[in-house]
């Protein structure tokens, strides 16, 4: 019987996966979240590891980049029909979310006890990063948000900022306006941002956060434009919740697994030895890069950099 193994994630967990005290707000909200998860037996452990290698040898993954502009308009059109026939906030959670069986945690995979699990283990991320640096600033921009749900997080910590939400999908700006209009926020704007050929004329308020959250990871390695743009603004801090290769282990077989992944998707590449660059050329400030040792299924994909640009 699964019951006997039901274990739960405490703050004092999530301490020690991100090395850091938590917060009063961010200790209540993981007890909020009911974070239940089972061990799971070897056998299942190489179904896990099974399943990943099928995909990496298939030929049926759909790799990331500007071709599949069409694809994320369909499916925010999905949630923006949601968001138009229902008053549920949860109508904005994109669908992507539980959609496997067995998560990542610390390097080995789980079993939720509920099909939010994995959204719910991202949002303690999110809400952690937030905690720490988005309370003092009077704009904080989202880039690509898609539906927008984590703009609405934001807010929790930070009652006055004005919120934008940018992405190349006009349906995700549909979204935001709908959500604004709703009553939800009024402080919530829209805007139509390319990651592939950034708005350059869209100007980044001085005492503003920028943040991104798996969805850099869209664009591979052309990711150049876009950071130049950050440094150009100079928002207070960039905060990046991204697959980070560099941070994995490729000796570890869950790491590499993982690592093989990214590449097969053409996921986010070379991001922070690009950073790393920039830092050495005294262009920006590394704050943090660190992995969060939190994933889905197939990859680890919530690790975490944050840099500002050098004044």
């Amino acid at each position: 019987m699964r019951n006997e193994n039901i274990r739960t994630l405490t703050f004092k967990d999530f301490e020690d996966l991100f090395k850091d005290t938590l917060s009063d707000f961010v200790r209540e909200k993981i007890g909020e979240y009911s974070l239940k998860y089972y061990d799971i037996t070897d056998a299942e452990r190489d179904t896990c590891i099974k399943k990943i290698v099928a995909a990496l040898i298939g030929k049926n993954l759909i790799k990331a980049g500007e071709h599949r502009f069409e694809q994320w308009e369909v499916g925010w059109k999905e949630n923006l029909k949601n968001v138009i026939e229902s008053q549920d906030i949860d109508s904005i959670i994109p669908n992507y979310f539980g959609k496997y069986d067995y998560v990542r945690i610390n390097r080995k995979f789980v079993k939720p006890a509920s099909k939010d699990f994995e959204y719910r283990t991202l949002c303690v991320i999110v809400d952690w990063l937030f905690d720490k640096y988005i309370r003092e600033v009077d704009t904080i921009y989202e880039f690509g948000c898609g539906t927008g749900y984590h703009l609405l997080r934001a807010r929790e910590v930070n009652l006055t900022a004005t919120l934008w939400g940018l992405d190349w999908a006009p349906a995700s700006q549909e979204i935001i306006n709908q959500l604004s209009s709703k009553g939800i926020d009024s402080k919530l704007y829209a805007h139509r941002f390319d990651y592939f050929n950034p708005d350059t004329d869209f100007s980044l308020d001085k005492n503003s956060v920028v943040y991104t959250v798996a969805s850099l990871e869209q664009i591979g390695s052309k990711f150049k434009k876009f950071v130049n743009y950050l440094i150009k603004n100079k928002p207070k801090f960039c905060i990046h919740v991204e697959p980070i290769s560099e941070l994995l282990d490729e000796n570890d077989l869950i790491d590499y697994l993982s690592i093989e992944y990214f590449k097969k998707r053409n996921y986010l590449s070379g991001f922070l030895t690009y950073l790393r660059n920039l830092e050495k050329k005294s262009q920006i400030k590394i704050l943090k890069a660190q992995r969060t040792f939190v994933g889905s299924l197939f990859i680890e994909g919530y690790s975490l950099v944050v840099w500002t640009p050098c004044i």
